[in-house]
This record gives C-alpha cells, structure tokens and sequence, in this order.
C-alpha cells in the first residue's frame, strides 16, 4: 500500500509540472539592445513558443500583427495622456498668468500700458474700472468662477 501511494504521488507531481511548464514564451529586445524571454507578454513582445499546438505559420504572424497592434495603441494612449498633461500645465500657467494680473489691478492705485517706445499711458479711472474687469473675467476664463 505504501508503495502504491509512493507512485500515486510521484506520478501526480510529474503530471502537475509537465502542465505548469507548459506556457507561451515571449520575447523582446530592451532599449539596451539585451534579449528578455518571459511567460508574459510585454510591450513590443513576440511570442516564440505557445502553449497550445499551432495549426500553422499564419498564427505566429497574426500574433506578431497583434502584439504590434497592442504596441502602437499603448504608443498612442502614452503620447494621447502626454498631450492632456501639456494642456493642463499650459490652463495652470494661463490661470496663474491671469490672476497675478487682476491682483495687480486691484492693489494699483494707477494703471498703464506701455506704448512702442516704452513710455508709460496711464488710463482714466473708467478705463482702469474696465481693465480690472477684463482681469477678473481672465481669472474666470482660465480658472473657473470659484477662483479668485
């Protein structure tokens, strides 16, 4: 009897692993130009041994078209949310561009603008009024209207 469980459990350990080997292998070359194999796929891996039979050559290339599918549409997701950043930094700057300029106007007793030759143009007390308005609807533009 011992024996017979002796050979169960050895035979029930070769099957386990004879399964747990079996997975695909993927390779793929780094940015340093070394060779990486995996049982899992990485981006701009090709698959070079799968589980399973293949019926064909064709499967290997529709991996490959796949792999390089996924690859570009990973490319594209990273430079779409590069963009979104870029945008966001330019809104941050613009908000904070357009509120040191209406806290400028509301703290200056006198505003100007400056002509081409460099000489200051001070404004009357309406234009100034307006100047502070247009400032403040910047802020609003930019930031959003709970900005100050």
């Amino acid at each position: 009897m011992r024996r017979y469980s002796l050979l169960t459990t050895v035979a029930l350990t070769a099957g386990v692993l004879a399964v747990s080997a079996r997975a695909d292998i993927w390779k793929w070359v780094d940015s340093d130009g070394h060779v990486h194999y995996s049982d899992r796929w990485t981006q701009g891996a090709i698959l070079i041994k799968a589980d399973h039979p293949a019926s064909n050559g064709d499967d290997q290339k529709t991996l490959a078209a796949t792999s390089q599918q996924i690859s570009q549409q990973l490319h594209k997701d990273a430079v779409v949310r590069s963009v979104k950043q870029d945008e966001a930094a330019q809104r941050a700057q613009e908000c904070k561009d357009a509120q040191d300029r209406y806290a400028k106007a509301i703290h200056a007793r006198r505003i100007y603008t400056t002509d081409d030759s460099g000489n200051r143009q001070y404004l009357s007390d309406d234009e100034a009024e307006q100047a502070r308005i247009q400032a403040k609807m910047d802020v609003d533009k930019y930031c959003g209207s709970d900005s100050e």
